[in-house]
């Protein structure tokens, strides 16, 4: 069956440090709710905005209380060194592989450029290690091409688990899924989940997981219930107006027993909690 990952939240305290017990109960609350797994210090988890040392702490708590999920870490860092070490330790601490964004300030190097740096990483990585590889060009400007899948493969097959498509482009999900059938294609696309699921996907790593785990769980179990994914999108489309990460952590602080608190600068928190929760129940009966 394919697999739901949530890319999740990462609970603050006042201080803008990790909340161990909130996060405890976030990872809780969504393994109740049918996910087979979590991505810590993702997008969502605003991994870019924690140093090393808190990603490591954000990805080690995960692991600890990771139950029945399977833990795919967020390791990518600007400086190859940072992304080696962080990614070895993540792996040595359990996480099952590794999430690693491509190098994106230095655009110049091209496609050469990322091949030699995603190759850097394999080489060092633990006996046993993976990575997937994350497509995100929204964020990062920076494509993982056919190319660079082809020469990493050529290279380091062994190492590499699979993609996260993040690209807001069916035909680009369904060409990775054709085109890649030994990887793990996994789609960050929530409005188009059911066509990915239903193109060959092995699943999901989304940010509204967070939110709608229930929803999402009968979707990625059902890709034909065009009702499920109707409110999927929208849900997914309202979130994404005022900021993801601001929205999701407002509605969160809006449940029963989960505490998600600000987002890190420079990210702003949503001007009204309150607001958010009820917007996002009116969208209808797949929300929960």
């Amino acid at each position: 069956m394919p697999a739901l990952h949530a890319a999740i939240a990462t609970p603050l305290d006042e201080h803008g440090k990790l909340n161990k017990l909130a996060f405890a109960q976030l990872i809780r609350h969504l393994e109740a709710r049918g996910l087979d797994g979590i991505v810590p210090c993702g997008t969502t988890g605003e991994g870019p905005s924690f140093s090393v040392a808190e990603r490591l702490e954000i990805i080690v708590t995960a692991i600890s209380q990771r139950g029945s999920l399977k833990v795919i870490a967020g390791t990518g860092c600007q400086s190859l060194a940072d992304t080696i070490s962080l990614t070895n330790a993540a792996i040595q601490a359990g996480a099952d592989s590794a999430l690693v964004l491509p190098p994106f300030f230095y655009k110049q190097a091209g496609e050469a450029g990322v091949i030699a740096w995603y190759r850097a990483v394999c080489d060092a990585l633990p006996i046993g290690g993976r990575i997937v590889l994350y497509h995100i060009p929204p964020m990062t400007g920076v494509p993982i091409t056919p190319t660079v899948i082809d020469a990493l493969l050529s290279s380091h097959a062994q190492s590499i688990e699979g993609i996260k498509d993040s690209a807001v482009d069916a035909a680009h999900t369904q060409m990775l899924c054709s085109r890649y059938p030994q990887l793990n294609i996994y789609t960050g696309n929530a409005p188009l989940l059911g066509q990915a699921i239903n193109d060959g996907a092995a699943g999901s790593i989304l940010a509204i997981a967070n939110i709608v785990p229930k929803s999402l769980r009968q979707l990625t179990d059902h890709p034909d219930r065009h009702e499920i994914q109707h409110q999927v999108a929208q849900v997914d489309a309202y979130v994404r107006k005022a900021g993801a990460v601001a929205t999701i952590k407002a509605i969160l602080n809006q449940t029963e027993n989960l505490t998600l608190g600000r987002p890190c600068l420079p990210q702003l928190p949503h001007p009204n909690h309150v607001q958010a929760y009820a917007e996002f129940k009116a969208i209808g009966t797949y929300t929960e």
